[in-house]
């Protein structure tokens, strides 16, 4: 016995037939008949907990397409109570929740050299959140200075980054140089050479060699 002869069932047992029940529990007789034939989905949610109220069944119990627990059945029973202009503000609390939820938002935190003879510094956090298209392991985003990094990261561009002390051999990172500042380059790793090659993706820009001890990885670049 699926849901729908469940409550089909209920029904006739406590009130005889369709018709009598959509009276006792202000849902249309259409929409009971048309959720019976094609399932919950064409009821909407108000209505299914009216028709579980009035059969004095808990929501849960027709969870499967709905997922419906303690706290969100407990919410929706009080919303159909609601007056319509107060159902609207709560619709558009939830909303307002769902893209805060949705849209990670993370600090901009300063701006990073993408050209070899300039740094600038990243340690002072802004006023200012990014929440557009931010990637899902992004912890800052930086402000690229410089057109070293072009044609992929434009002067001016966000470029977003996962704070890490290590990145992989030829990944983009943002590193700090002898404590001065901090520049977004390639990585390659010279390990014949011990040393460290900060890449330019603007073939126009020669590497720069680092040792060990004048560098170090701030994050990774994610995209």
């Amino acid at each position: 016995m699926n849901r729908e002869e469940f409550l089909k069932m209920m029904i006739e047992s406590k009130f005889g037939n369709v018709k009598a029940f959509s009276e006792v529990v202000g849902v249309p007789y259409t929409t009971i008949r048309t959720m019976l034939a094609n399932g919950l989905g064409k009821a909407g949610v108000d209505n299914v907990l009216k028709i579980c109220r009035g059969l004095d069944i808990d929501p849960k119990q027709l969870s499967e397409d709905f997922e419906i627990d303690d706290i969100s059945a407990s919410t929706m029973a009080k919303l159909v109570s609601l007056e319509r202009p107060r159902k609207i503000k709560v619709y558009n609390f939830a909303e307002a929740q769902l893209h805060e939820q949705n849209n990670k938002v993370v600090p901009l935190v300063g701006a990073t050299a993408a050209n070899p003879t300039a740094l600038e510094y990243a340690d002072q956090i802004n006023d200012i959140s990014i929440n557009i298209e931010v990637p899902h392991s992004a912890d800052c985003a930086l402000v690229v200075r410089g057109n070293s990094m072009e044609t992929d990261y434009m002067d001016g561009s966000i470029v977003f980054y996962k704070r890490q002390e290590t990145v992989e051999n030829g990944e983009l990172a943002i590193v700090e140089i002898d404590g001065d500042g901090v520049t977004f380059k390639k990585v390659i790793f010279d390990y014949e050479n011990q040393q460290v090659i900060l890449r330019s993706l603007n073939p126009d820009y020669p590497d720069r060699a680092l040792k060990d001890e004048e560098y170090r990885i701030i994050g990774k670049v994610v995209k």
